[in-house]
């Protein structure tokens, strides 16, 4: 049995995220999943985690202003945004963005594997 790979899956929807963590899960990631944005930067910021998976899926969803507390409190942690809405603005400061409704659970695990596979350093804003 191999190691599970650490993320994080922010997804402000209930529902949605638990398909989501379950999906991940059985794809061989260990992960910490969570609606509240104060709890995903405590997860970045006590766990070593390999990737951070943050999921907009619609207005009034806090995903945005997720990235700039996560990038705030240096948490070197690469970043894919899944904008099932396609309005997010600050997606610059993310490592990886999918968007919109077409957007696929193989989408997602593609953009997953490659983060990290090779994470990149993250450019200053």
């Amino acid at each position: 049995m191999h190691k599970k790979t650490p993320i994080l899956l922010y997804c402000a929807h209930g529902e949605l995220l638990s398909e989501m963590s379950f999906v991940l899960r059985v794809n061989s990631y260990d992960v910490i999943a969570v609606t509240d944005s104060s709890a995903a930067v405590s997860a970045c910021l006590r766990n070593k985690l390999a990737c951070g998976l943050l999921v907009h899926t619609g207005q009034g969803d806090p995903a945005g202003r997720l990235i700039h507390r996560i990038l705030n409190h240096n948490a070197d942690v690469p970043l894919l945004l899944v904008d099932l809405v396609g309005d997010l603005a600050p997606v610059r400061y993310v490592d990886l963005v999918l968007y919109g409704r077409n957007t696929r659970t193989a989408h997602i695990l593609a953009a997953l594997q490659a983060l990290v596979s090779k994470p990149t350093p993250r450019s200053a804003a």
